[in-house]
């Protein structure tokens, strides 16, 4: 089970967000060297460099330390459909359903236990409760059963292994669960990690910019904020072909920077931790070289020119405010007010209609402010969230407001999450009542057990799925905030009749026989956004391998080379099904000599 095309991208942008904003200042803001007493070449780069600085000054510190602590959790989900026409709905059922999440964490000594209620509007639907001590973990479906199903977390694998489960299944099971990685800690820089970051990109923007021109605005007024700001200004004028040569070499160290790699390791491993909810997770850091290296060939296929570029940075009372890239159709902003303010805003003018991009960062009493906006002509999209933290003695109380926004549409997210230290738990205590023990029981046993709760949920599921909300209604969200095309179900849930008729139908006109050398290039143009793997048969016979979300270009590349330099075969292309699914699994190509 692969996670959705347009999930997947999202993940890749989400993991490598924060390597791109350890460097942002420095991919954006690109170099600075000036200081009252010096060359304006080296204050642009002592300014450069307070970009960064700042914006690591911005980080999320976290306020809870480890203890006990009792927690209360609230989830909501709002959706409105056609805003401002007369068919403007919220008659979604999601809007009725919300989640409550009961906690008692006891990090010190391991303890994690999670009462989790789904509620449709005063009625409850269903309760389960998970729960950590020590080495055990379990999990209790209280309105199926009334005993915690336990299992020592360890050799997991061999344990659900008595249960005869699929190797499909097996896969997505993990030896250890270890869910207590937070995400601050995942991307979380320290000092050491900053500074080698920080060094290594401004050594290789001050190597390249020695012997260009340097200039100094003295005395001028910029908007920040909407607030008047007196400044200094340095520039630096670069042609548009030296200035992608410092992208290309700036993305080049990206792409092998040991310090953010190993950052992407570190939440490849936790996510390969979560393969039994989500299925196959993708590995993130081919992901993350692969779209780095399509901006540098497509910089690379671009960077001709020697229009003059410019690159201003402004100062106010000797800390850097604002940097400005004017490359050839774009600019580039990024401000950054009293570490509270940060504005990255991207204006492309080269494409057929302006492209406009924005994220506001705004941290002001508390409550932090994030805004990102995209224009495309006519069209805005707009995600936004607000964040308020407030801290009083023992109590900790975090409320969230995520929002998608475009011209037809609108998904509200709430939470309220209140968390209080406390001196003692009520712990549970495990018992023969409460509680089995699966690592404790033979294999005829373990089988049973899960059977039956396979069976328990199965029909839970088709409870909820029947009475409260089924998969369309969360499809029509998915859908309406471009997460998944119309027509496509969410990974798991099946494939739809209509998902598996287009899908097909892409590659059944492509199937035929004695195909000469060009047919078959096109053919495999045609794949290429579903093209994942070569799979060699036999001498004669080479398999393309599909996938409904996922694309290789290195196999992509790989085939149309071959077929270029065997201008001496013809073939025959035929379609191979997946038996469960019924969707077209690969392309078997077989390679004929040319009738003479």
């Amino acid at each position: 089970m692969m996670m959705p095309r347009k999930k997947r991208r999202m993940l890749i942008i989400s993991t490598i967000v924060i390597c791109i904003v350890a460097i942002i200042a420095i991919l954006v803001a690109l170099y600075i060297n000036t200081d009252m007493f010096k060359s304006n070449e080296t204050l642009f780069e002592k300014y450069i460099s307070q970009n960064f600085e700042n914006i690591s000054k911005m980080e999320y510190e976290e306020q809870l330390k480890e203890g006990k602590y009792i927690s209360e959790t609230e989830l909501k989900l709002n959706y409105v459909q056609n805003i401002g026409t007369t068919l403007e709905s919220s008659q979604n059922p999601i809007n009725q359903l919300k989640i409550k999440i009961d906690g008692q964490t006891d990090k010190e000594n391991n303890y994690n236990h999670q009462d989790i209620t789904l509620t449709k509007d005063k009625d409850e639907i269903s309760e389960i409760k998970y729960i950590q001590n020590g080495n055990i973990i379990g999990i209790e479906f209280s309105d199926m059963f009334n005993q915690y199903v336990l299992a020592n977390n360890e050799n997991l694998k061999t344990l659900f292994k008595q249960a005869e489960l699929s190797e499909e299944q097996l896969s997505k099971i993990p030896d250890q669960i270890e869910l207590d990685n937070s995400l601050e800690e995942l991307i979380t820089f320290s000092k050491e990690e900053k500074e080698n970051i920080e060094q290594r990109y401004l050594n290789i923007i001050s190597s390249n910019i020695k012997n260009s021109k340097f200039s100094k605005v003295n005395n001028t007024t910029i908007q920040i904020n909407g607030k008047n700001v007196n400044v200094n200004g340095y520039s630096l004028t670069l042609t548009k072909e030296k200035l992608n040569n410092i992208y290309i070499k700036i993305l080049e160290e990206l792409k092998q920077d040991e310090v953010i790699l190993a950052k992407i390791d570190k939440i490849q491993e936790t996510l390969e931790q979560y393969k039994f909810i989500f299925g196959e997770i993708i590995n993130i850091k081919n992901e993350f070289t692969t779209e780095i290296q399509y901006l540098i060939d497509d910089i690379t296929k671009n960077n001709i020119g020697n229009e003059e570029c410019k690159i201003i940075v402004y100062e106010n009372n000797y800390t850097t405010v604002k940097t400005v890239i004017q490359g050839v159709g774009y600019e580039i902003n990024f401000d950054i007010l009293n570490n509270n303010y940060i504005m990255i805003s991207y204006i492309n003018n080269q494409e057929k209609q302006t492209i406009e991009k924005s994220l506001i960062i705004n941290k002001e009493n508390g409550e932090t402010n994030i805004i990102y906006e995209l224009a495309e002509g006519e069209k805005t999209t707009k995600y936004s969230a607000i964040i308020n933290e407030e801290i009083s003695g023992n109590n900790y109380n975090k409320t969230l407001t995520a929002k998608y926004e475009d011209d037809s549409n609108r998904v509200e997210f709430n939470m309220q999450n209140n968390i209080q230290m406390v001196q003692e738990l009520e712990e549970i205590t495990f018992n023969n009542e409460n509680s089995v023990n699966l690592s404790e029981l033979q294999q005829e046993q373990v089988k049973a057990i899960i059977d039956r709760i396979n069976t328990a949920v199965t029909e839970k599921i088709n409870e909820i799925q029947e009475n409260v909300i089924n998969t369309q209604n969360i499809d029509e969200i998915l859908i309406a905030i471009k997460l998944m095309k119309e027509g496509q179900t969410i990974e798991g849930q099946g494939v739809t009749e209509t998902e598996k008729n287009r899908f097909n139908s892409k590659f059944e006109i492509l199937q035929g026989e004695d195909l000469n050398n060009e047919a078959v290039l096109n053919i495999i143009n045609a794949i290429k956004d579903n093209l994942v793997e070569l799979e060699p048969i036999s001498g004669t016979e080479l398999k393309l391998k599909l996938d409904r979300f996922n694309k290789n270009e290195e196999a992509f590349n790989t085939i149309i080379n071959f077929i270029q330099n065997s201008k001496n075969k013809t073939y025959n292309a035929k379609i191979e099904y997946d038996e469960t699914t019924g969707l077209a699994e690969d392309i078997l190509l077989t390679m004929i000599e040319k009738k003479k």
